[in-house]
C-alpha cells in the first residue's frame, strides 16, 4: 500500500476544460471587438422556429455576455451551458438532431428570461452589489454551519496529538485553523507547479498536508473532505474574526483608509432604512474617531483616502506587531530571565521564612503544653471542683437550719423554765 504522501503527490492535477471553439459559427457581421450588448435573445414558440440565423443571434448574445468582466460565476457557467448547447445545434447534421438541441435552446433562454442574475447587470455597481450579497450569503452558511465543519478538524487534531504522527505540530492548538487553512492551499498550489512541472514525487515537501492524510488514514476520513473542512472552517474562521485590527498588523494601510471612509460615506444609505438618526449619529462618530485616530491629513482630503497619511499611533501599532510576531529580543529575553531569577530567589526566601516561623510556632505551642494540663483533665478538674463547691455550699445551707432550728427549740426551753410571778409582788 502506498504511503498518503505519495498517493497525494500523484492525485491527477485537474485542468480546465477550454471553451467551445465557436468562432466559425458565427455570422460574419459579427464584430469581436466592438463593446456592444445585444438584446436578450427572446424564446421562439417552437424548436422548429430556430433556423441558423436565429442561433447565430444567440450565439452572439453568448459570445458578448461571456466577454463581460462584471459576469457572475454562476453566469458564466450557464452561459458556456448555452453556447455549447448553441454550437450543437449548428453543427447538428439533420434536422431531427437540431431540432433537439433547439428544444434546449427554448428552456435555457426562457429560464433567462426568468432569472434576472443570467442576464448581464446595467453598471458596475450593480455588479459589486451582486458580489456583496453573495459574500454576505457565503458568510451567513459559513456562520451557521461552522460548528459541523469543526467537527472532522477537531478529529484530525486530537488523534494526531495522540498518537504523535508525522508533522503533528503542524495541525496542534498552537495553530489556527484559518492559518492551516491557508497552508494547505499553498501546498496544493506548489504541489500542481510541481506536477505539471513534472518534478518527481520525492521532491515534493507538503508537511500540513502529510500530516492531514496520515490521521486521515488512521481514522478511516476522506482525505477530500478533511481537506474541504478544514478549509472552509479556516475561511469562516477569517472571515468572523476579521477586523481592523489584522489590517493595521498586517501593514495594509491603504485598504484600511479606503474601509473607513466607505464605511463612513455609505452609513446613510447603508442603514437609514433600519436605523434610527440617533444610532447612524453615534456610529458615525464611532468610525471618524477611528479615522482621526489612525490617519492624518484626513480633514482636508476627506473623500480621498489615497491621501490619508498613517499616524504615528498606527505606525507604532504595526511596528509592535511585527516586534510580537518575531519574538522577543535579546535583550528582552536576557530581562526577562534576570525577572524571573529575582522572583524565584523572592518566593524562596518567603517560603524559608513561613517555615522558620512554623517551626517556631510549633515548639512555643510544646513548650506550653508540658506546663499544662490536657484539655481533657483540665474539664474534669473544673467539674470535680464546682461539684465539691456544691457540695460545700449545702452542707453550709444544712449547718445554717441547723443553727435555727436548734436556736429555737433552746428559746422554748427557756419560756418553759420561766415561773410566774407571785401576787405580791
Amino acid at each position: 500500500m502506498s504511503s498518503p504522501t505519495k498517493a497525494f503527490a500523484e492525485l491527477h492535477v485537474a485542468r480546465l476544460r477550454k471553451r467551445a471553439d465557436t468562432r466559425d459559427l458565427l455570422p460574419s457581421s459579427y464584430n469581436q471587438d466592438l463593446d456592444i450588448m445585444p438584446k436578450v435573445p427572446v424564446p421562439e414558440d417552437s424548436p422548429s422556429l430556430y433556423t441558423k440565423e436565429r442561433l447565430q443571434q444567440s450565439l452572439v448574445y453568448a459570445e458578448s455576455c461571456l466577454k463581460q468582466r462584471n459576469i457572475s460565476p454562476r453566469s458564466e457557467l450557464f452561459m458556456q451551458i448555452y453556447k455549447m448547447e448553441l454550437k450543437d445545434a449548428l453543427e447538428a447534421q439533420s434536422p431531427k438532431q437540431r431540432e433537439n438541441h433547439a428544444l434546449m435552446v427554448m428552456a435555457e433562454e426562457r429560464l433567462i428570461q426568468e432569472k434576472a442574475f443570467l442576464q448581464p447587470l446595467e453598471s458596475v455597481s450593480q455588479a459589486e452589489m451582486q458580489d456583496q450579497l453573495l459574500q454576505m450569503r457565503e458568510l451567513q452558511y459559513l456562520i451557521r454551519y461552522g460548528d459541523y465543519m469543526k467537527i472532522i478538524p477537531t478529529r484530525l487534531r486530537l488523534h494526531a496529538s495522540k498518537v504523535k504522527c508525522e508533522n503533528w505540530q503542524l495541525l496542534s492548538g498552537n495553530k489556527y485553523w484559518s492559518g492551516i487553512a491557508e497552508t494547505l492551499t499553498a501546498e496544493e498550489e506548489a504541489r500542481h507547479k510541481a506536477v505539471l512541472r513534472g518534478a518527481s514525487v520525492e521532491t515534493i515537501k507538503l508537511p500540513t498536508t502529510v500530516a492531514v492524510y496520515i490521521a486521515c488514514a488512521d481514522l478511516g476520513i476522506s482525505e477530500d473532505l478533511a481537506i474541504w473542512s478544514i478549509k472552509e472552517y479556516g475561511t469562516r474562521n477569517r472571515e468572523v474574526h476579521r477586523d481592523l485590527n489584522d489590517l493595521k498588523s498586517n501593514g495594509e494601510f491603504p485598504l484600511l483608509a479606503s474601509i473607513l471612509c466607505a464605511d463612513r460615506d455609505e452609513l446613510s444609505s447603508t442603514f437609514s432604512v433600519i436605523k434610527s438618526e440617533t444610532d447612524l449619529n453615534h456610529l458615525g462618530m464611532i468610525i471618524q474617531n477611528e479615522i482621526d485616530t489612525w490617519f492624518e491629513d484626513t480633514r482636508e482630503n476627506p473623500d480621498h483616502p489615497t491621501a490619508w497619511v498613517p499616524s504615528l499611533a498606527l505606525r507604532q501599532f504595526y511596528k509592535d506587531a511585527v516586534q510580537k510576531a518575531k519574538g522577543p529580543s535579546k535583550e528582552e529575553v536576557k530581562q526577562a530571565n534576570i525577572a524571573r531569577e529575582q522572583r524565584r530567589s523572592e518566593e524562596k526566601a518567603a517560603r524559608q521564612k513561613e517555615a522558620s516561623t512554623k517551626t517556631s510556632s510549633s515548639a512555643g505551642k510544646k513548650r506550653v503544653a508540658s506546663t499544662e494540663e490536657p484539655r481533657g483533665s483540665e474539664r474534669q478538674s473544673h467539674d470535680k471542683l464546682r461539684q465539691q463547691r456544691f457540695k460545700l455550699l449545702a452542707q453550709k445551707c444544712k449547718l445554717e437550719a441547723d443553727l435555727k432550728r436548734i436556736d429555737r427549740e433552746l428559746g422554748l426551753v427557756d419560756e418553759d423554765n420561766v415561773s410566774p410571778p407571785s401576787p405580791e409582788s
